[in-house]
């Protein structure tokens, strides 16, 4: 006898009406669920930064996202994996406003961008330049009593650099970490990090420059001889 329709592929049937009902539950149990708000410090993060270009202006390291959520969902987040991402792929040279949108925030579909601080972000791109400049070492302190500075040299002379164009227009010189002579009383070598004190400038050679000081007793003054005492003639 030929089995009734509704039995056929009884056991197929019967996983299917069990996973809608998990499915069922789950979503229910979501449904159910408390909604939540918690707030993160996330890292910033630029895309697409146009070929020979850089950017030239100071970025926060981090912003403030405050999301909304199932509570579990909150839990569970990783704040490790978060951040939010600035796209330049259109972007010209030049300063621009570009604005945060909750898009830009990689959040779990179940989780919801309610604010961000800063919601907008300065940026300015500038070209790519590169430049050579003379290192000069930067000394502090006095010697030894008794012994003075003869001479201040530098090896190498020169560092190469790379940053914006712009930042190039007011930089004659780059110098060294502060060398101290703190009471030295002969010559003596030291090695020092060449310093680029400008946004977005970079040291590309000569980073560690080699700072040479010679140091020598102060000579004696030199005295005038008294010339000879002679006797009074009456």
């Amino acid at each position: 006898m030929a089995r009734p329709g509704i039995f056929r592929n009884l056991g197929t049937k019967l996983l299917a009406l069990a996973i809608a009902i998990l499915v069922w539950f789950v979503f229910s149990a979501q449904q159910r669920e408390r909604i939540s708000e918690r707030s993160y410090r996330i890292p910033l993060s630029i895309a697409n930064v146009p070929p020979g270009t850089l950017i030239a202006s100071p970025l926060p390291p981090t912003i403030e996202v405050r999301l909304r959520g199932p509570f579990t969902a909150l839990r569970q987040l990783d704040p490790v994996k978060l951040e939010a991402v600035v796209d330049l792929a259109d972007a010209t040279r030049g300063e621009g406003i570009h604005r945060l949108a909750p898009e830009d925030i990689n959040v779990p579909e179940a989780v919801e961008v309610i604010a961000i601080a800063p919601s907008e972000i300065r940026i300015a791109l500038d070209t790519i330049a590169e430049k050579t400049l003379p290192i000069v070492p930067r000394v502090t302190g006095k010697p030894a009593e008794g012994f003075e500075v003869v001479d201040v040299s530098v090896e190498p002379r020169a560092a190469r650099l790379n940053g914006p164009s712009s930042a190039f227009s007011a930089m004659k010189t780059v110098e060294t970490d502060p060398i101290l002579l703190a009471n030295r009383a002969a010559t003596f070598s030291e090695p020092a990090t060449v310093i680029a004190d400008a946004p977005g400038v970079r040291v590309r050679e000569g980073q560690v420059a080699t700072v040479t000081v010679r140091i020598r007793p102060v000579p004696a003054p030199e005295t005038t001889p008294t010339p000879p005492h002679r006797a009074k003639r009456g």
